[in-house]
């Protein structure tokens, strides 16, 4: 029985999705930082890339507590946090206002953010 068998209430016809990856949603649009850090990757790694996170976020999108990243925006000069997140179009929110002009005091503010996660309990790996 194909699609166009069923009986259905609606006259809408069914959409069959397009061969190929199962697309992840996306939540916000990316800023103009995260654009210029992300836009020239390719869409279909950046999928694959989304689709792990949502397994290591418990299968929930968005933000993953407890990991931050630092990311050099400009080389040898600017560094921001940032943290991986389970969204296909944005798999890194950058905290635009946690740039530094060193990459020691950057990744002291991502330790300290992921500390502040682990401390409210809020890391979705179980250690120990």
């Amino acid at each position: 029985m194909s699609i166009s068998d069923k009986t259905r209430s609606s006259l809408m016809p069914m959409v069959m999705p397009p061969p190929g990856k199962k697309m992840l949603p996306t939540r916000e649009q990316a800023t103009a930082l995260e654009e210029a850090l992300l836009g020239d990757l390719d869409p279909d790694k950046l999928n694959d890339l989304s689709e792990v996170l949502f397994a290591l976020n418990a299968h929930k999108l968005g933000p993953i507590p407890g990991f931050y990243v630092v990311v050099c925006t400009k080389p040898d000069e600017e560094w921001c946090v940032g943290q991986l997140a389970a969204d296909r179009a944005k798999p890194l929110i950058m905290f635009e206002d946690l740039r530094f002009d060193k990459p020691e005091a950057a990744l002291a503010a991502a330790e300290k953010l992921k500390a502040e996660d682990d401390a409210a309990g809020r890391s979705p790996i179980v250690t120990g």
